[in-house]
């Protein structure tokens, strides 16, 4: 397992710390930064049910380890990396995906490209909800474009073929043509449709650190990350040891008892 210096397992999860501290904002602020965000955000998200059309978010998917899984999580006969094992334990936690990713520093491609491998090694059960693990499989590059849009049924096999075909045909002719531009020609799907696929794949490869947002710092080596989180972590409790010092000299002031 990865020693990050952390203990993840006395730890509060990641995402109740990271939405505690936006709880922990004052009211005035919470009501600024939802508003701002409410119709920004609620018209990306209409766009993107109204493609994907996942029956739920797949960052609340709960991976369920098999008997396989765990034999393997003790044995390690299998000689897979620190990061394999470390997401067959978050799954044995019955961490779901968005905890996972968060607790430990990968973006969401990264574990979506973990869960299919267990998938494969059958250490993890197949998801309930197809549209989900489709989507799983494009974040991890194991599908594209074309494919995906066929298995959530926005195309039917035959368009998948005659946009092969035709891709076939274009690049035979010295012209590079990406398959989801050939479905946009043929009328199968549009410009918006191919927009919303690619900024969500692209999206999922940031990296999520609390405090710094999406950040755009390219971060690999887990160390580094490991620090990088410890760094801020200590900030938000001397900003928080600042803050109860701040409001206890207001209540002196003012005359107000607890």
């Amino acid at each position: 397992m990865i020693n990050s210096g952390i203990n993840f397992v006395e730890l509060q999860k990641n995402s109740e710390l990271f939405l505690n501290n936006i709880y922990a904002l004052p009211l005035w602020v919470r009501q600024v930064v939802y508003l701002k965000t409410e119709q920004k955000l609620s018209e990306e998200l209409d766009d993107f049910l109204e493609l994907l059309n996942p029956k739920e978010p797949l960052q609340f998917l709960v991976p369920e380890i098999t008997f396989k899984g765990k034999r393997e999580l003790e044995e390690r006969a299998g000689n897979f990396s620190d990061q394999f094992y470390v997401f067959l334990e978050n799954c044995l936690q019955k961490f779901d995906i968005f905890e996972i990713t968060l607790r430990n520093f990968w973006t969401l491609s990264e574990t979506s490209s973990l869960f299919v491998r267990a998938i494969e090694k059958e250490f993890i059960e197949l998801p309930k909800c197809e549209s989900n693990y489709v989507i799983i499989q494009f974040l991890a590059n194991k599908i594209r474009t074309g494919e995906l849009l066929k298995r959530l049924g926005k195309i039917d096999v035959i368009q998948l073929e005659n946009a092969i075909r035709e891709q076939k045909r274009r690049l035979e002719a010295g012209n590079n043509i990406r398959i989801a531009d050939v479905m946009i020609e043929l009328g199968y799907i549009t410009e918006r449709d191919v927009k919303i696929i690619l900024l969500f794949k692209d999206e999922s490869k940031k990296r999520f650190i609390m405090g710094l947002g999406l950040a755009s710092l390219k971060m690999d080596n887990q160390a580094t990350v490991a620090q990088v989180y410890q760094n801020m972590q200590r900030e938000l409790k001397r900003l928080e040891h600042e803050n109860r010092i701040l409001k206890a000299r207001l209540r002196k002031l003012l005359n107000i008892k607890e």
